[in-house]
């Protein structure tokens, strides 16, 4: 077994890697499953970073800023979007939106594979 799959790691080590696991696969940020689980969010990313330099986790992938492009033409009444993000994923919806709703759905997809 290496590394990467648990042993050779303190049993503070080895509960921290079950926390982040839990949280990869349940798809929640860092922020909710902390709070659900009775954590601190800042033990928690600093166990990741931890464990990211032993080479137990995978390194977080630095915030990455994309251009926004308008495209001109649109009435100002017009409640229909289109975003095209940069792996590919495209997304549109109709309606009016809160800024909220809006970066969720953008952040969700940006997550995805």
């Amino acid at each position: 077994m290496t590394a990467t799959q648990g042993t050779d790691l303190t049993e503070r080590q080895q509960y921290w890697l079950k926390h982040i696991r839990a949280c990869n696969a349940s798809g929640k940020t860092t922020i909710d499953y902390a709070r659900e689980h009775g954590i601190k969010v800042k033990s928690m990313y600093s166990a990741r970073k931890a464990l990211a330099e032993k080479g137990t986790v995978p390194r977080p992938q630095p915030t990455r800023f994309q251009q926004v492009q308008v495209v001109a033409g649109n009435p100002v009444g017009d409640t229909q979007w289109h975003v095209q993000l940069p792996n590919g994923l495209a997304i549109s919806f109709g309606g009016k939106v809160d800024a909220a709703t809006l970066a969720l759905v953008l952040s969700t997809a940006v997550a995805l594979p």
